[in-house]
Parts: structure tokens; sequence; C-alpha cells
């Protein structure tokens, strides 16, 4: 059986999240469809610590992209699911109900869902996210 990826792995994990409505993330796609999800990876050095031992704390940083109707109302109802979703991130992280990767330390938000396309009718939210893990030597 072939092992999953790490980011396998976290899109598994973030469709556990009751806020989502389909429950379907996308790698690296997203859905032109309002209420469409993707987890697309950011280009960052992956090593955050290096060790005496020769282990390593690495990272994967990605965003959480929402397609989202756009308007007035929509745009309140939207701003109120990003707070839940990165509340839920919160409370996961400290009740150590993680991705199931070897290693893990943390997944988090790095900061709040913000608009980075519009169209006359749908938005993209985009909420940072990073995970990280050890491996050792």
């Amino acid at each position: 059986m072939e092992e999953k990826s790490k980011m396998e792995i976290i899109k598994e994990f973030i469709e556990t999240c009751p806020y989502l409505e389909n429950g379907k993330v996308n790698l690296d796609f997203i859905d032109s469809d309002p209420q469409s999800y993707s987890l697309d990876e950011t280009p960052v050095d992956p090593v955050l610590n290096e060790f005496r031992d020769g282990g390593k704390r690495l990272q994967i940083q990605f965003d959480f992209s929402i397609q989202a109707n756009f308007s007035v109302l929509e745009n309140i109802k939207n701003s109120k699911f990003c707070d839940n979703f990165t509340n839920w991130i919160y409370k996961q992280n400290n009740t150590e109900n993680l991705p199931k990767i070897e290693g893990i330390d943390w997944i988090k938000c790095l900061g709040r869902g913000t608009i980075t396309q519009t169209t006359d009718t749908t938005a993209i939210y985009s909420i940072p996210m990073q995970v990280a893990y050890y491996e050792p030597f």
C-alpha cells in the first residue's frame, strides 16, 4: 500500500472540520463553485530548527483557500466562517487532535482569512497555515 503524502494527510484532517459545507477539500485546485476549498502549498524553507543530534523540526506552510459568494451580507458570513475555522484549528491543536504525521508538533493558522481574489459574485479567502513536525537524524 502506497504511503500518503503529508499534504494528503493534512487534507483529510481538515475535511473533518464541522464548518465545511461540503466536507471536500482539494489540493492545489479551487473549484469555481461557492463553498469550494483548497490547500495550496507555499514555497518556504522547510527547516525551522536544526538540533545538535542531527534531527530537524520541519514545516509545511500552505493556504487554506475558500471560494465563497461575495456580497455585503455574504461577506459577514464568510468572516464568521473564517473565525470558526481558525478557532477550530486552535482547539484541535490545544487538545492534540492533530493530523497523523509522525513527529507532528502543531498545526496552526498564521492569520485570519483575507480576500485574495474577487469577481462580481464570488471571492477567494485565504487562511495561511503551518504544520511543524520533528524528523530524527
